[in-house]
């Protein structure tokens, strides 16, 4: 009876031990594990694996530097947001119909994901269309394709979901706050 004792014992610490280890924290619209007091983004990690899984990119299609329309994507972010973001670099252009999706950098400006839309008119960036800013504690490819998903309903989710984040994004700066902090850079007056 006192061996059945101890082993129900083991069996309770076992179990309740590691969890007294982990919390969750609802913040910016997804959860966090808490490891002793570490966050976690479970649910970033595990949607970047499904989206990797899932999407299809066969239609979308990476532009080169020397090809005109990544030249126009390029003025159309450096008059975005003058004088700062006149110093644009272009990191990587994906074109899907006629909509673009740009992974930028400034001199002055933190890094930027901008959705750029085409038309008669020439290329425009649709309200609500640009990203900038730290995703941490959560991975940045999910939280930076929910902000776009949700901000620009209308641009294709294929177009989106085949982000491949360059170095700039991908990389916590050492001070960066522990929460989410989305700077859009200011649009024409």
């Amino acid at each position: 009876m006192r061996h059945r004792a101890i082993f129900v014992l083991l069996a309770l610490m076992g179990f309740w031990v590691p969890l007294s280890h982990l919390e969750t924290q609802a913040a910016d619209d997804s959860w966090l594990l808490l490891l002793d007091g570490r966050p976690i983004d479970v649910v970033g990690y595990f949607s970047e694996k499904y989206t990797t899984l899932t999407r299809d990119c066969s239609r979308v299609r990476r532009l080169e530097d020397r090809e005109p329309l990544h030249a126009a994507a390029r003025e159309v972010i450096g008059h975005y947001s003058p004088p700062d973001s006149q110093s644009v670099q272009l990191l990587q252009v994906a074109q899907l119909g006629h909509w673009l999706l740009v992974q930028a950098k400034f001199n002055t400006l933190q890094a930027a994901v901008v959705v750029v839309s085409e038309s008669e008119r020439g290329l425009t960036i649709p309200e609500g269309g640009v990203w900038s800013g730290a995703t941490h504690p959560f991975r940045p490819a999910p939280t930076i394709r929910r902000y776009l998903h949700h901000r620009v309903p209308t641009v294709p989710r294929e177009l989106i979901d085949c982000m491949q984040l360059e170095s700039e994004f991908t990389h916590a700066a050492p001070n960066t706050p522990r929460t989410l902090n989305i700077h859009q850079l200011a649009g024409p007056d």
